[in-house]
């Protein structure tokens, strides 16, 4: 869901309970989306009090996509957030933004364990997606190979893109000493610095 009026976000997660949905989802970043305004549809940033009458409200767990700072984790933290999704909506709210690799440790360090960490954004293969669990992710979501894979073949497309990014996962798992998701972490990653 887009940063709408709470009345507003309520009626939709209202509905998404209604057909099944597990979880709903809000991803504030997307407050400086102006084709929404354009279209009629007002968006706007949350406060710390709008996000935490919203989550209250919604009767199952509610992610906050769009986080990238350890502050604004703090925020979705104490709002009660069952899940944050490091992002910076694909660089395209705000120019010269950090990427979601830069800023991901830091947030893992002091959430890990405290609320479930997603992460997104420029993930093409499961070497990504290894990295992003390296750098303190609990899992990662995969957006545009999704949806390419959709708009080239259906579900068969998409079938073989998961397939393939999983492939890939495992394949760098096994270059890197990870005999399983919970050994993947940070000293995986190369650091010059070292």
């Amino acid at each position: 869901m887009k940063p709408r009026e709470n009345e507003v976000l309520l009626k939709m997660a209202q509905r998404a309970k209604g057909i099944g949905a597990v979880a709903v989802g809000m991803d504030v970043d997307g407050a400086g989306l102006v084709t929404m305004a354009l279209m009629g549809q007002p968006v706007g940033p949350k406060t710390f009090e709008e996000l935490k009458d919203i989550i209250s409200k919604v009767d199952m767990p509610f992610i906050v996509k769009g986080i990238m700072t350890v502050d604004e984790a703090e925020i979705a933290y104490k709002a009660g957030a069952s899940a944050i999704v490091v992002s910076n909506h694909g660089g395209r709210i705000l120019d010269f933004t950090p990427g979601v690799a830069e800023v991901l440790p830091a947030v893992a360090e002091k959430f890990k364990g405290k609320i479930t960490i997603l992460a997104d954004g420029g993930v093409r293969s499961g070497v990504d997606v290894l990295k992003y669990l390296a750098l303190g992710a609990d899992a990662v979501l995969v957006g545009r190979p999704v949806i390419i894979g959709a708009y080239g073949g259906g579900m068969e497309g998409v079938k073989l893109v998961l397939e393939t990014m999983a492939k890939e996962l495992y394949q760098a798992m096994i270059l890197t000493g990870c005999r399983d998701i919970s050994s993947i972490g940070s000293h995986i990653i190369y650091n010059s610095n070292r």
